[in-house]
């Protein structure tokens, strides 16, 4: 039996377990941050409350009969899309 200090091949041993703790402390650390980044990124993204106020309709309301004096859209258009504003 030897005495001191490891062999050669206890050295790469312990130098692979030293190395494959490392590896996977690495992609769990990672893994972890990518997570938090979809949350945070899933928050960022959602869906604006449907809720549209009076004065959000009245703007679009006048931009649509804008467009219409400008000849931008005809009756029909313009009759539709006020429909489809007034209906949120």
């Amino acid at each position: 039996m030897r005495g001191g200090r490891p062999g050669l091949i206890g050295t790469v041993a312990r130098t692979a377990v030293v190395a494959g703790t490392a590896t996977v402390t690495t992609r769990a650390v990672d893994k972890r941050m990518r997570e938090r980044e979809m949350k945070k990124a899933a928050q960022v993204q959602a869906p604006a409350p449907t809720g549209i106020t009076q004065e959000d309709k009245m703007a679009q309301l006048r931009e649509l009969a804008e467009l219409k004096q400008m000849g931008a859209l005809t009756e029909e258009e313009f009759q539709q899309k006020k429909q489809k504003i007034l209906a949120r």
